[in-house]
């Protein structure tokens, strides 16, 4: 279980970017905004998707540096809950039509 990481799926991104974690590009940004549909694999999806995985790890480390040893699933488990508050819908997550979610 230690080598399960988060899972990239569409809610993790937009909680991570509703908390300043994930910063989108302009262009990317307008598109996720104006919830344009991402081609599935495409260059954009992929890396919210590596981005979202790289993020969680990046707290994961900084929370075991602060004596906190959590796994990156369970982090993934408390932000995924987090994310179906209101408050965290505030911008649009990224829409892709793919079954890999």
């Amino acid at each position: 279980m230690d080598q399960v990481t988060a899972f990239a799926d569409y809610k993790l991104p937009q909680i991570l970017r509703h908390a300043g974690v994930l910063v989108y590009a302009p262009g990317l940004g307008e598109k996720v905004d104006k919830q344009v549909v991402l081609e599935a694999g495409s260059v954009e999806e992929v890396e919210i998707r590596a981005s979202t995985i790289w993020a969680v790890e990046l707290i994961r480390r900084e929370l075991a540096a602060m004596g906190r040893d959590l796994k990156a699933y369970e982090i993934d488990w408390i932000l995924w809950n987090m994310a179906q508050k209101p408050e965290f819908g505030k911008k649009p997550y990224h829409r892709a039509l793919t079954i890999f979610y």
